[in-house]
């Protein structure tokens, strides 16, 4: 049984969402390029970030003017987040969950059953693999 680890806002504004943390982590605060935007005055516009290493889930500081706090003590370079943390980023309060993971579509169906399925593979990847290999066989031809 695979679990999926899931930062869940408890308090504030953002209340009840969930952000699954997938491999490459999660980055938090006002820009609009963060995985998770916190529309907040005391918050910088790059705060803080999740990050795995080890099999755990750290939490960083990236700078921020307020800080991070991690049950009430301010996060000074990095601290690993177990479940059931409270994380305080401004006015947002959030807290670590293991939630049991969906089982992934069988590939054996067709890509349009298994896109109906609610998939989160991302086909761009795959058309983008396509178009450099067939880039590096055309330069390669050219070459010979």
């Amino acid at each position: 049984m695979d679990r999926q680890p899931v930062l869940v806002a408890t308090r504030g504004p953002l209340e009840g969402a969930q952000f699954p943390i997938e491999a490459e982590g999660l980055t938090l605060g006002r820009d609009p390029d963060c995985t998770v935007v916190l529309d907040d005055s005391n918050v910088s516009r790059y705060h803080a970030r999740l990050v795995f290493h080890n099999a755990a889930i750290w939490v960083q500081d990236v700078g921020s003017r307020n800080g991070v706090f991690l049950n009430e003590k301010r996060v000074v370079r990095h601290k690993q987040l177990s479940p059931g943390d409270e994380l305080v980023i401004g006015e947002h309060v959030f807290t670590l969950d293991l939630r049991i993971r969906e089982a992934e579509p069988s590939l054996t169906g067709s890509m349009t059953s298994i896109n109906r399925e609610g998939s989160k593979r991302k086909p761009w990847i795959a058309l983008a693999i396509i178009l450099v290999v067939g880039l590096a066989a055309v330069w390669l031809m050219g070459a010979l």
